[in-house]
């Protein structure tokens, strides 16, 4: 028990180091349609506005043009989605922050700009002379496997909602309640619980080396169960050698007396015999049943 407190400020001190060279701020897209639910991670915009710590909600749809270098398609204006509309962005042939623009000037209550060639979450940063521009809606970056699964569903459902949520008020609502019930439990109820990138490194681990993982803590489980029941087998069992002396005299299965030299078992018990005598006597007793032959105590042995 000392061992593990003594142990709490060494994970502390990981848990921050790791928070420190991982920080990489970042949101959450969870899009969840009947039984439909995926969840990415995205990279905020280093200008306009943050993301609300309450997250926000919004009806993805694609830009047309695609790459919004120029001014695009306005958003649908519906009673039916009073949540509004987010914008989906293609990369590349103009400025993030003229993509942002055109997108806000269309009536989008966010931006989100994919990666075409790889699942790196590129860092939206602008120049000071590209900051004329007024920003005032977020905007963040996703990978181009997100981007290519969230087109899917924007393609085929008529109403593709997204929400965008930060990482302090994050739990996966991808998972069934009682994952979240447990996800609730050990963020918020644990005082030693880790940062959320080291919790990110943790969980990239476990789906890297899940298996391997698994593996290994089933075979240490059973090595460790083999250990404790040879323990169990032979616990209080001893053995010694008879000297003059000693206290006892008589081995009581063979009636015969002790002699100096002779090899000898002690029982839990207490009861001692010949070591050959005490061996045959357990060998001849079921398995379940093996029991001192003075006081009829259990003996659990190993012969």
């Amino acid at each position: 028990m000392w061992g593990l407190v003594e142990s709490l400020p060494l994970l502390v001190t990981i848990s921050l180091f790791l928070e420190t060279a991982l920080a990489k701020p970042f949101v959450h897209l969870v899009y969840k349609q009947n039984d439909t639910c995926m969840d990415f991670n995205a990279a905020p915009a280093w200008f306009g506005p943050p993301v609300p710590v309450t997250g926000l909600k919004g009806y993805l749809l694609e830009t047309v043009p695609a790459n919004a270098c120029h001014p695009i398609k306005a958003a649908p204006v519906s009673n039916r989605t009073p949540s509004g509309f987010v914008a989906l962005i293609r990369l590349y042939d103009c400025s993030f922050n003229l993509k942002v623009f055109h997108a806000q000037e269309a009536g989008y209550r966010a931006a989100i700009i994919y990666n075409l060639c790889s699942d790196f979450l590129v860092n939206m940063a602008i120049s000071m002379e590209e900051r004329r521009l007024p920003i005032v809606i977020p905007s963040m970056f996703i990978g181009r496997t997100a981007s290519k699964l969230l087109r899917r569903q924007v393609h085929s459902a008529k109403d593709a909602q997204i929400m965008v949520v930060v990482p302090q008020s994050y739990y996966n609502s991808c998972l069934d309640e009682t994952y979240a019930a447990l996800w609730e439990l050990v963020v918020y109820d644990l005082p030693i619980w880790p940062g959320y990138c080291t919790q990110q490194l943790f969980l990239k681990i476990l789906k890297e080396f899940g298996l391997l993982i698994s593996l290994s803590m089933g075979i240490s489980f059973l090595v460790l169960v083999s250990w404790a029941k040879w323990g169990r087998s032979n616990q209080g069992i001893r053995v010694k050698t008879f000297k003059h002396g000693d206290r006892y005299d008589t081995c009581v299965i063979c009636m015969a007396e002790y002699e100096a030299g002779d090899r000898l078992k002690v029982l839990p018990c207490a009861h001692i015999f010949h070591a050959t005598c005490i061996n045959t006597w357990l060998l001849i007793q079921p398995v379940a049943d093996k029991t001192c032959p003075i006081c009829k105590q259990k003996v659990h042995s190993a012969i």
